[in-house]
């Protein structure tokens, strides 16, 4: 009995002892973790001429921030930077916490500068201002009126190349100057320079062909007569009577813009198979085929066109229609081409031009030839020659006159002092004083 209790009691203690603990033991490990995976975005950016943002791209974690600095090129702006959430400080923009891939919009301007252009009297330009961006340049074209050059023209680092004159690089603002120089000098002191606009209505056909040049040397040489500046017959004017030459102070310039402002030529062009010695003057009417005139109160009207009779021999060589004798849309002058202008062939015996420098001396105010009917009182034949109270000489003595209407041209040489006194009254404040008065600035 002994022996199966102490066997039993061994058995015990060995499954006690593998089941038991001991202060010996290990605990068991703890499984691993993996940390939380961090994101990050590609902050890109676009901007435009003028300047540039750097880093042009960023990899940029999530709860962070990146700086990107903006540069502005010299003459520019920056106009506008957007995208990312950021905050602009300064030249600095700053992304915070991305969330997503985005870009930097950054937007330059370039500084606007202003060129002005300003013209002396005796010409225009076709534009007056401009507004350019930083480096541009500007290209001014320059008009001389037909009385006028171009005597210089400076400012904003510019050259002249003919009549258009080129800027330099524009980076301020700043101003071109146009100086025009007239073919004639500024009379002498007391004598007030008129310039007037004049355009010259031309009703072609078969038989009228007249160039833009010869228009242009009628108006240069009727300038020449009104200015005492017709040397070659002023030197022919016997000692006596040189004292009486007048210079009128009147010059002509060929229009440089319509009625309604558009630049214009001064000629005016028509095809029509009209006279301008019909009685019902068509020449001057639209509605009949020929040319209106522009307004009275601007220009001086001037009609060139065939003045012949049916066996083609030439009668009218020119008509003044003085205000207040005709109706409002036939004032100015009607003048044969072939006694318009001067460059040959010209019509024998009237080929210096002095027709229409005659006819202009009846529309302001001349009324009537320096010869005439006796009784004749009331014109300016009867006027002294220098426009005192009584001397020596009158203008009917004055044969070589310009509103002698029995010479020739080569004989038709000055205006008197009087006569120069009768129209500087008929422009300043007689019938034409609306056409003076609408000028005054171009004097």
């Amino acid at each position: 009995m002994l022996y199966i209790r102490t066997y039993l009691i061994g058995i015990l203690s060995l499954f006690l002892w593998g089941c038991g603990g001991s202060s010996d033991s290990q605990p068991s490990e703890t499984p691993a973790t993996t940390p939380p995976e961090i994101k990050s975005y590609i902050i890109s950016t676009s901007f435009n001429e003028g300047g540039f943002i750097t880093p042009e791209s960023f990899e940029l974690a999530e709860n962070s921030d990146k700086t990107f600095v903006i540069s502005v090129d010299q003459g520019h702006e920056l106009e506008s930077v957007s995208g990312c959430n950021g905050t602009l400080d300064e030249d600095n923009f700053t992304v915070s916490n991305p969330a997503a891939n985005c870009t930097i919009k950054v937007r330059f301007k370039a500084y606007q500068y202003s060129v002005n252009v300003a013209t002396s009297v005796g010409g225009w330009v076709d534009k007056p201002n401009y507004q350019l961006p930083y480096g541009e340049t500007a290209k001014v074209n320059i008009n001389p009126n037909s009385d006028h050059f171009i005597n210089s023209v400076t400012g904003c680092g510019g050259r002249l190349n003919e009549q258009q004159y080129t800027t330099g690089a524009i980076n301020a603002d700043c101003t071109v100057d146009v100086n025009f120089n007239s073919h004639f000098p500024i009379p002498a002191e007391g004598i007030e320079r008129i310039r007037l606009p004049v355009v010259v209505h031309v009703i072609e056909n078969e038989y009228v062909q007249i160039s833009d040049e010869q228009i242009y040397s009628q108006i240069e040489a009727t300038n020449r007569h009104f200015r005492a500046l017709n040397r070659d017959d002023l030197e022919t004017i016997e000692d006596t009577l040189v004292p009486y030459i007048a210079d009128t102070g009147i010059q002509l310039y060929l229009a440089t813009h319509d009625p309604d402002g558009n630049p214009h030529s001064g000629i005016n062009r028509k095809t029509a198979a009209l006279s301008i010695i019909t009685l019902d003057n068509a020449y001057a009417k639209a509605e009949k085929g020929g040319i209106d005139a522009w307004p009275n109160d601007q220009y001086i009207n001037v009609w060139v066109g065939y003045a012949r009779d049916l066996q083609g021999k030439l009668g009218l060589l020119g008509r003044a229609n003085i205000p207040g004798l005709v109706e409002d849309r036939l004032v100015g002058v009607v003048v044969a081409d072939s006694v318009f202008g001067v460059i040959p062939p010209r019509e024998p015996r009237f080929d210096e031009g002095k027709t229409f420098t005659h006819e202009l001396g009846h529309l302001f105010g001349l009324i009537g030839h320096t010869h005439g009917v006796p009784t004749d009182e009331n014109t300016h034949r009867h006027l002294t020659c220098d426009g005192q109270p009584t001397t020596q000489c009158k203008n009917s003595d004055l044969v070589m006159n310009f509103m002698n209407a029995e010479s020739d041209d080569k004989d038709q040489k000055m205006f008197s002092i009087s006569q120069y006194k009768v129209m500087q009254t008929w422009l300043k404040t007689g019938p034409l004083q609306a056409l003076y008065l609408n000028n005054q600035n171009n004097n």
